[in-house]
């Protein structure tokens, strides 16, 4: 009986043997798959990197773009010719009275909400 136990003992030694052994592997060839996985996703975020430095590059260009276009001396050259200053005789210049008198909601509204803000807003 010594040998059939012994040869129950050997068989069960190599299961549990290519039992670990496969599982070792499946672990082995998992570990590999997610580290090429991981390469993959590495490789996509530098080219995804890349591709928004250059957007950020195009986008500093056109803001640098616009702020020149917007500056003052730019701007006039490009009206330079088509506006001009009104003369004299077609400025006039309205009072707080009269400012009051032609808004519909009476001096008491204006007075009581904003306080000299008309006479701030005219003077400028």
């Amino acid at each position: 009986m010594t040998k059939g136990k012994g040869r129950n003992f050997n068989k069960l030694v190599v299961a549990l043997c290519l039992l670990s052994l496969a599982v070792f592997g499946f672990c082995s060839l998992g570990i590999v798959w997610l580290r090429a996985e991981i390469s993959e996703n590495a490789n996509k975020c530098g080219s995804l990197e890349d591709e928004r430095e250059k957007v950020n590059r195009k986008l500093r260009a056109l803001r640098g773009q616009r702020s020149a276009s917007m500056r003052p001396t730019r701007l006039a050259a490009l009206v330079k010719g088509r506006l001009s200053m009104p003369s004299a005789s077609k400025q006039f210049y309205i009072t707080e009275v009269d400012m009051k008198s032609r808004l519909s909601f009476g001096a008491s509204f204006i007075d009581s909400v904003r306080p000299n803000e008309l006479a701030r807003n005219f003077a400028q």
